[in-house]
């Protein structure tokens, strides 16, 4: 008898329990669709690596768009108008917007990463990590190779944004090369960083043969016996660095 009596009072307790968070969860749905939104949370999630924009201007941004959620019921709320519109702003590259069922609504946001700095008579910009092409703010100080000269925005998010990747994941040229002169498609340029010598390039194709030549030369005799007083290194000729002073 007993252990029929403690098998019902078992049973009991499991059918409250069920019972409770169906009802729970009916009560959330609820709150969470006729509740307002009472804050709105902003996280810049890369804010320590950047700081291109704040979460007063994502804030402000949204008000002018007139999608700011604050004071709205949840269920009156637009997550992904929210996440489409902060995507249209210059420096966001991702947001997703989601709500609590406590009347706050999240909104996580990435900026856009520059690859590579243009200075031209077409412009100034940047490219971003992907392709796209970034404006110049006065906030944004990064350390990217810069391209000058004659560059056109195809040339930018083709050829010239692999190479600046290159040079992002090359450890010996990526701390020297600091901006690429382009008097002509055929003709580069390359500035290093604290050195007065440049580097004739000639055209793009074959630009990590020519540089690993010259890393060569670099460490394999330079660095041992002093670097020479030239003017210039031209990488253009097959099998050799020609030296001019």
């Amino acid at each position: 008898m007993n252990r029929i009596v403690k098998q019902i009072l078992l049973l009991s307790v499991a059918c409250i329990c069920c019972g409770a968070v169906v009802l729970g969860g009916i009560w959330c749905s609820t709150q969470s669709d006729s509740s307002p939104c009472t804050e709105v949370c902003i996280v810049i999630e890369d804010s320590l690596e950047r700081q291109f924009v704040d979460v007063n201007e994502l804030e402000n941004y949204l008000k002018r768009h007139l999608v700011y959620p604050l004071g709205q019921t949840i269920e009156q709320i637009d997550c992904h108008a929210v996440e489409l519109c902060l995507q249209g702003h210059d420096m966001v590259r991702k947001a997703e917007c989601y709500p609590s069922p406590f009347g706050c609504v999240h909104i996580r946001v990435m900026q856009r990463v520059p690859v590579l700095s243009v200075i031209s008579d077409n412009g100034c910009y940047y490219v971003d990590s992907d392709r796209r092409i970034m404006p110049v703010r006065e906030q944004i100080d990064v350390d990217v190779p810069v391209f000058k000269g004659a560059v056109n925005q195809r040339a930018a998010i083709e050829e010239y944004f692999e190479f600046a990747e290159w040079l992002k994941n090359n450890r010996y040229w990526g701390e020297r090369i600091c901006s690429i002169s382009i008097e002509t498609p055929k003709y580069l340029i390359l500035s290093q960083e604290g050195e007065s010598a440049k580097i004739i390039l000639g055209e793009l194709n074959g630009y990590s043969e020519k540089l690993n030549k010259l890393q060569q030369l670099y460490t394999k005799g330079f660095e041992k016996i002093g670097y020479p007083d030239v003017r210039e290194y031209d990488l253009r000729f097959a099998d050799q660095v020609v030296s001019r002073k």
